[in-house]
């Protein structure tokens, strides 16, 4: 393995702590009879943790995809999930196609509006997407040719049209923080008498999110002017906020998203690119390997461009917060 490839180690210990935190009462409550419980199902573990950490005993959140050999992408819903979603009190899912097996059971159940979170309805980043939509809709009628000419000038290293609404939000720690605030919401309003828990625990994963947001913010200077390359697009948010520049060849990491087969010529673009020195780092998801991405590692590798490992899911023995810090700290090394 190339010495300079970054590989993220799952925090056990701090994991191990923070889950034995969430099992805790803030109210100091005694824990909630098991039939007591709220009953809640996530997608995945990322929002089976915050739900965890938000309910504590008086809650019992169970992801469907419970395991990193999981593509949630691709993933075919059971008799089971079904059986799981039709009892519970609460869905929080991602939304924005990527866990398209949630609305597959949410439609077939008929869930109601209130019943069912996604994530991205509570983000800031599909809102802000639809808003520059509309506005180049407006202004490209009179403007199009002249827009052309100048993408044809503009250097394809800064572009991020390919990740234009990019789902992965969970790797956007501001729309983490305004999750936590809705789910805390729908769960003070399916117990009540246990508002003034939810709420603390609530505030205090949001201290611990603003944090993160503040080490991103102080690191944000020293990536700026970075480029980054992925082989799929899951910790977009997370880079960009971090100051760093889209270089990947385009519609590269769409095609192995979508487990299509990357073009030849954006892999061999990619291999210019690293050659050149125009990446810096290549964000590698290794819950989806395959013989094409395995490829793009190696062309890394040999143009010693640091990797780092991304999930889609929650690695082994560690939560939401610890992970997300893990990433950040992994990013933090290419600015040495």
């Amino acid at each position: 393995m190339n010495r300079r490839t970054l590989r993220l180690i799952p925090l056990a210990i701090a994991g191990t702590l923070a889950l034995a935190a969430c099992g805790g009462n803030a109210s100091g409550q005694e824990p909630a009879a098991e039939q007591d419980r709220l009953q809640v199902v996530t997608s995945t573990t990322v929002y089976a943790d915050l739900v965890s950490r938000i309910g504590g005993d008086l809650v019992e959140a169970s992801p469907v995809i419970n395991s990193v050999s999981q593509d949630p992408h691709s993933y075919e819903a059971t008799s089971r999930d079904k059986l799981a979603l039709s009892k519970a009190q609460l869905v929080v899912a991602n939304g924005g196609g990527y866990d398209a097996f949630m609305d597959v059971l949410a439609k077939d159940l008929k869930l109601s509006e209130s019943t069912v979170i996604n994530a991205v309805d509570t983000s800031p980043i599909a809102a802000g997407e639809e808003h520059a939509e509309e506005a180049d809709e407006h202004e490209g009628h009179d403007h199009a040719a002249e827009e052309a000419a100048a993408a044809d000038e503009h250097d394809d290293h800064a572009g991020h049209g390919h990740a234009a609404f990019n789902e992965h939000v969970w790797y956007d720690l501001e729309s983490m923080r305004l999750l936590t605030d809705e789910i805390a919401k729908r769960l003070a309003v399916l117990k009540p008498e246990a508002a003034a828990t939810f709420t603390s625990n609530a505030a205090a994963l949001s201290t611990d999110l603003k944090n993160l947001e503040a080490k991103v913010e102080k690191l944000h200077g020293s990536l700026d002017g970075k480029h980054f390359a992925m082989t799929e697009p899951v910790p977009f948010h997370l880079l960009e906020d971090l100051g760093m520049s889209d270089a990947t060849p385009e519609g590269l990491s769409e095609s192995i998203e979508g487990g299509g087969e990357v073009s030849p010529q954006a892999f061999n673009e990619m291999g210019k690119r690293f050659d050149a020195g125009d990446i810096d780092v290549l964000a590698y998801n290794t819950q989806t390997e395959s013989p094409q991405t395995e490829s793009i590692r190696k062309q890394a590798d040999a143009a010693k461009v640091a990797v780092i490992d991304f999930t889609e899911t929650l690695p082994a023995n560690t939560d939401y917060v610890s992970w997300m810090d893990s990433n950040i700290r992994a990013l933090e090394s290419l600015a040495k």
